[in-house]
């Protein structure tokens, strides 16, 4: 009976410290459960064209602070890519990290990047951009391409069209206007879209043709001064990351007679020596541009904002969950256009930027994006992402919020 109780003593023993070792407050329980929480972790690589960029900055902060805790998710960023050997090794790196999907900003080569991609098993997102008809029909039956989610065409060349008109607003007599056309030599579809927008709108409100086409001046690689007429232009090329091209271009400018300066994409760099012009951009809804209006050295923004790539990662996150199939234009990946915001005064721009900028009225919030997410609705189709990513306009974004 003795050694019955013994027994029974011991058995108790060892139940109630099992017990305790898994209450709550208990060290090995608080570490087994933040190890069961980052290994339930999805990754998802995120490839930048520059690290320091405001757009990229607005949206790495709504993806790492306000996305990633609430959908349990690592963001894997890339460095400032600027070659198409840098993109191809920040994937493979990407898929050694256990990256299950990838959203990306930029592309050099979209059918190798896809295609690597596929081998590793990782799902590819273009997931603020525009690339050629010709780029996206080479990877479109790929079933690790989601697709793509950007201004298309249309909306690229239209927004050029609208920062020419915004600089021809700004004059006040023979102007002269300095273009900074980025990347459209080294393939960025956007920006040779932006400018061949931008230079046949000058052409047009000008009344001349001039001697070498928009087409040909988008890709230039060389600074390009034109004058016809009452038309003087000055083309500068080149990325805020180029080092070279960011010099010449501030020397170029310090050379000549500035009256306005138009850029199809952010110019933070060279801001600072634009003392005496007039600036309009085609950039994003960021502090720096707030401070600009501010200070009356910016006239017009059209741009993006933080939350208007959350239907990207909505996409993204159904891929890597087990739902690409279900997410699919008639069996292919989807084009969806997402346009911009647009101001040309600082109380419009405050406006919209208090919008941008909200942690509790943000435009695409997570009860937007679970509602088109198969893990949260198991009734969400594509139709449903797709009319939510449509459903981008500032006007669009008050109503959900109003709701």
């Amino acid at each position: 009976m003795k050694k019955l109780l013994i027994m029974l003593l011991a058995a108790l023993l060892v139940i109630s410290a099992a017990a305790c070792s898994s209450e709550p407050g208990g060290n090995t329980s608080e570490s087994e459960e933040k190890e069961q929480q980052e290994a339930a972790k999805h990754k998802i690589a995120v490839l930048v064209y520059n690290r320091t960029d405001d757009e990229v900055l607005s949206f790495k902060n709504y993806l790492e602070g306000y996305i990633a805790p609430i959908f349990n998710v690592e963001f894997l960023y890339s460095e400032s890519i600027s070659t198409q050997e840098e993109a191809m090794t920040f994937l493979e790196n990407a898929a050694e990290f256990g990256a299950e999907g990838v959203m990306s900003f930029n592309t050099y080569d979209l059918k190798k990047e896809v295609d690597l991609c596929a081998q590793k098993g990782m799902y590819f997102i273009l997931a603020s951009g525009t690339v050629t008809d010709e780029a996206f029909e080479s990877v479109a039956d790929n079933e690790y391409f989601v697709g793509e989610i950007g201004p298309g065409d249309e909306m690229e060349y239209t927004a050029g069209v609208n920062l020419t008109q915004a600089g021809l607003g700004l004059r006040d007599g023979k102007e002269s206007y300095f273009i900074l056309s980025g990347g459209g030599f080294v393939g960025n579809e956007m920006h040779r879209l932006r400018t061949i927008g931008l230079i046949e709108a000058f052409e047009s409100a000008y009344g001349v043709k001039l001697s070498t086409p928009a087409e040909e001046l988008a890709v230039s690689d060389q600074i390009v001064e034109i004058e016809e007429k009452d038309l003087r232009l000055c083309i500068c090329p080149g990325y805020p990351t180029m080092d070279e091209e960011v010099e010449k271009a501030i020397e170029k400018y310090k050379s000549g007679d500035y009256d306005i300066v138009l850029s199809v994409l952010p110019a933070t760099r060279i801001i600072p020596s634009l003392k005496n012009s007039k600036l309009a951009v085609i950039d994003c809804y960021s502090d720096t541009n707030e401070r600009l209006f501010a200070n009356g050295q910016m006239s017009y923004v059209t741009g993006k904002y933080s939350s208007i790539i959350g239907p990207s990662f909505a996409a993204i996150y159904n891929a890597i969950t087990g739902h690409a199939e279900d997410f699919r234009d008639n069996g292919r990946a989807f084009h969806i256009r997402q346009g911009f915001w647009s101001s040309d005064s600082r109380e419009d721009y405050e406006a919209k930027f208090s919008m941008a900028s909200s942690i509790e009225k943000v435009a695409y919030n997570y009860e937007d994006l679970q509602n088109v997410i198969k893990e949260f609705n198991e009734d969400a189709t594509y139709d449903d992402l797709k009319k939510l990513a449509e459903a981008y306009k500032y006007e669009d974004a008050v109503a959900r919020r109003a709701k």
